[in-house]
Parts: structure tokens; C-alpha cells; sequence
């Protein structure tokens, strides 16, 4: 049984994955393997992430729509499906969000909860179902707070500790799946409660890979982006990942799997 988890929490800055703010996520990451310098694209904003991590390319793509390859759509054509768990939406946004994704070949979305830790109760009982396959899970705690409040401020960080408590109950599951907690983009870098503006504090984004075949207490020094999760993800499905993806797979991330043994002659 295969699966491959990705929480994104939305606006999360790396400075906040810290023992006092984050404990779990920032103890997962030292099990497993962690970034705290990957890089979003560019603008650093939601929806020019969620579009990248969705089809593997940057923004630029909007000449060739017709050309895309949705992740879910490639991993579809394989026989795996994928799944959404996002926290509440409004009731104008959930029908915009399912047409959205149903287009980019999601099988499922689920909204539910209004602080992290209840979304992950719904994530919680998919991943108690039997079956294979990609679960996305979307967290908008942290950029909330930091719109309303500002980066790093303590309604901020409080917000931080939520994702953390949703984190932390789902490491759990790190046994049984595979786990790449991310964000779309950081904050507070031009204007405290802003983020779309070139600036490092903007398009720094942490990255944590955890679960069975990860490479335990690992730190990727090297630049990594955004764009590689995609092809990470249908590498890990042993999906090819196509030509036009801007990433490439996180291997150093990974156990290299043992070679067989020789056939004597």
C-alpha cells in the first residue's frame, strides 16, 4: 500500500519550524530529512504555488495550458488516485475549489474544520481507509494570522503551534506513508502582514520529507525549489515524470533502494 502525504501550511516561515514554536514538525524534521532554505516560485503567493505544485511548472505556463500535465491527471493514468483534505471553505469558494480540482484530475476533496487540528481529524480517517495513492492536505492557519496580525507576531505563532498540533498527530502515520510538510510561500519581508514582494523572507519556504525509505537525519544543503515536489511525487510512484516539469525529484532525499544480488552463473 502506497501513499504519499503532502501538508502544505499556508504562509508557514521557516524561522517558525523552532522546539518552542513547532516542536513536532521541527523534531520530524531532524529524524528525517529537512530544508529550511527551499525556495517557492515567483510571485511567492497561493495560487502561483498550488498551480506549480499541481502541474509541475511555473506560472508561465498560462501560454500552454492546452500542454499541461497535471500531476493527479499522470498519477491517474497509472491507476492512483488523489485526494484533497483543505480546512473550511466559504460557500462560494468549495464549488470554484472542486471544479479546480476535479479539472486537474482529483478524485476527492474535503473540507473541513476551522483550526488545523480538526482538518487533520478528516485526514486521519481517509488515511484509515485501506487503499494507495496522493493526499494533499492544505492548512490556511498561519497565513491567516499573518494577513490579520503580521509574521512572526504572536497571533502568528500561535497559529504556528496549530499546524504543529495537526503535524504532530499525524506523524502517527509516518510508518505507513510517506510525509512532505511545505509551504507555498513566508511572510512579514517588505510589509509585516504581506508576502508577495521579492524578498527572502517571502520566497523561503521549509521543507520536510519523513516516512518509510527517507533518509533519517539528513539536511539538504543544495537549492531546492518548489517545482521539485511534483516530480518527487510521481518519481516516488514510480510514474515518469514528464519533460516539461521544471523540478526534478528529491533523490538524496530517499534510501537508494538495494541493488539485487548477482545471479550466479
Amino acid at each position: 500500500m502506497r501513499r504519499l502525504v503532502i501538508v502544505l501550511a499556508d504562509g508557514l516561515r521557516p524561522d517558525a519550524v523552532a522546539p518552542g514554536i513547532m516542536p513536532s514538525l521541527d523534531a520530524l524534521g531532524g529524524a528525517y530529512t529537512l530544508a529550511l532554505q527551499a525556495h517557492t516560485v515567483r510571485p511567492s503567493a497561493t495560487v502561483p504555488a498550488l498551480a506549480s505544485l499541481a502541474t509541475g511548472v511555473s506560472l508561465g505556463f498560462l501560454s500552454g495550458l492546452r500542454s499541461l500535465r497535471p500531476v493527479a491527471r499522470e498519477l491517474g493514468r497509472a491507476g492512483i488516485p488523489s485526494d484533497i483534505v483543505t480546512g473550511e471553505l466559504g460557500p462560494a469558494a468549495l464549488p470554484i475549489a472542486w471544479s479546480l480540482a476535479s479539472t486537474a484530475g482529483v478524485r476527492r476533496l474535503v473540507a473541513k474544520g476551522a483550526r488545523a487540528r480538526d482538518t487533520a481529524g478528516a485526514v486521519h480517517r481517509l488515511l484509515s481507509q485501506p487503499g494507495e495513492g496522493l493526499l494533499f492536505v492544505y492548512l490556511p492557519d498561519c497565513d491567516r494570522a499573518g494577513h490579520a496580525y503580521g509574521w512572526m507576531s504572536d497571533p502568528y505563532l500561535a497559529a504556528a503551534a496549530e499546524v504543529d498540533a495537526a503535524v504532530g498527530s499525524l506523524a502517527r502515520w509516518t510508518d505507513e506513508a510517506v510525509f512532505i510538510v511545505t509551504a507555498d510561500h513566508g511572510g512579514g519581508g517588505v510589509r509585516s502582514n504581506e508576502h508577495d514582494e521579492p524578498h527572502p523572507v517571502n520566497d523561503h519556504i521549509p521543507l520536510v520529507v519523513a516516512g518509510p525509505g527517507v533518509t533519517r537525519r539528513h539536511r539538504l544543503t543544495r537549492a531546492i525549489s518548489l517545482l521539485d515536489i511534483p516530480a518527487t511525487v510521481l518519481w516516488w510512484f514510480g510514474v515518469s515524470v514528464p519533460e516539461g516539469y521544471e523540478g526534478r525529484p528529491l533523490l538524496d532525499a530517499f534510501v537508494p533502494a538495494p541493488r539485487a544480488a548477482p545471479v550466479a552463473a
